[in-house]
C-alpha cells in the first residue's frame, strides 16, 4: 500500500482532528497547513497500517518538488525557492518504482524519496532529525479512531 505524501509534511505534526479537518470554528483555515496535516497524516497512516497488517507493506513517499499546477497555484513566483523543480516524469519515477518493487526491497512504514527511505522529521537545527513534527502514540491512536469513525460505509 503506497501513500503519495509530500515534503510539505515536514512543516507540521498531525494536529487534533478538528484542526486537521478545518471544523474547529476557533481556528482560522490555512490551506498550506491543511495540506501539511493531510500529508503528515498519510505518513502516520502508512506507519500504523504497516504495523497492523503484517502481510501488506505500507509506505509513503515524496515525489520531490515537481513542476505541477499545484506548485504553481500554491507558490506562484515563489516556487523558484524549490528549484530545480523536477519534471513530471522525474516526480513519478520513484512512485512507479515503489509500486512495482519487490516487497523484500522495501522497508515497511518508511517514507521514501528517490527509491530510498529518508527521515520523516526535519525540525532540528540545520534540518536535522527533530521532534517538533512527531506525534505521540496516543495522538496517532486518536487520528486512527477518527478515520475509522468517519470512513464511508460500503454499499449494501
Amino acid at each position: 500500500m503506497l501513500f503519495v505524501s509530500s515534503g510539505g509534511m515536514y512543516n507540521a505534526a498531525f494536529p487534533r482532528w478538528t484542526v486537521a479537518t478545518a471544523t474547529d470554528p476557533d481556528v482560522r483555515y490555512d490551506g498550506q497547513m491543511a495540506y501539511a496535516y493531510a500529508k503528515r497524516g498519510q505518513v502516520l497512516l502508512a506507519e500504523r497500517l504497516d504495523a497492523e497488517l503484517p502481510d501488506v507493506k505500507c509506505l509513503s513517499c515524496h515525489p520531490g518538488w515537481t513542476e505541477t499546477p499545484g506548485i504553481e497555484a500554491a507558490y506562484g513566483g515563489a516556487k523558484r525557492l524549490f528549484e530545480p523543480l523536477r519534471t513530471l516524469w522525474q516526480g513519478t519515477e520513484g512512485i512507479a518504482w515503489l509500486a512495482t518493487a519487490r516487497r523484500d526491497l522495501l522497508e515497511g512504514g518508511a517514507f521514501y524519496l528517490d527509491r530510498s527511505p529518508c527521515t520523516k522529521h526535519m525540525a532540528g537545527p540545520f534540518f536535522s532529525q527533530g521532534s517538533f513534527t512527531q506525534n505521540s502514540a496516543d495522538e496517532v491512536d486518536a487520528m486512527m479512531k477518527m478515520l475509522a469513525a468517519n470512513a464511508p460505509m460500503p454499499p449494501t
